[in-house]
């Protein structure tokens, strides 16, 4: 099972915020069955949505940074260059950054990132998955 992305953690969390939201209207509105409360109790529901939808969030994130650091891409980090280790570090903390995404978050050209990543595609520590235009980045399984 791979890690989930920034982007697909982002959208967990809005979907898990919607279900409780409805879910929990729905149950409050067969305890408070008072139509005065009705704001106080969609607000309640709101407010525990959201509150449990900020938890997943900061939670997923923590999961994945705790992992202890692999002792094979410290190994790997020797014998290449500082620009491929860069692109390294920043597809270990954000699996499956887009391509174009490295090219913003390291100031380097377009050609530049491209030849990177095809060399540590070529070496077997990344792997590209076509997403439209650009590519998805993952760090290979070593």
């Amino acid at each position: 099972m791979r890690l989930l992305t920034e982007n697909e953690r982002l959208m967990a969390s809005v979907i898990l915020v919607f279900i409780m939201y409805f879910g929990l209207d729905s149950l409050f509105s067969l305890v408070i069955r008072d139509e005065s409360l009705v704001r106080g109790r969609l607000t309640l529901s709101f407010v525990t949505a959201m509150a449990s939808g900020i938890v997943f969030y900061v939670y997923s994130r923590r999961s994945i940074s705790v992992a202890e650091p692999d002792k094979s891409i410290m190994i790997l980090k020797k014998a290449l260059t500082d620009d491929e280790i860069a692109i390294i570090d920043m597809v270990k903390d954000t699996p499956g950054v887009t391509q174009d995404s490295l090219r913003f978050r390291t100031d380097f050209s377009k050609s530049k990132v491209s030849a990177l990543i095809l060399n540590l595609e070529k070496k077997g520590i990344v792997q590209r998955e076509k997403t439209g235009k650009t590519y998805k980045i993952f760090l290979s399984k070593l």
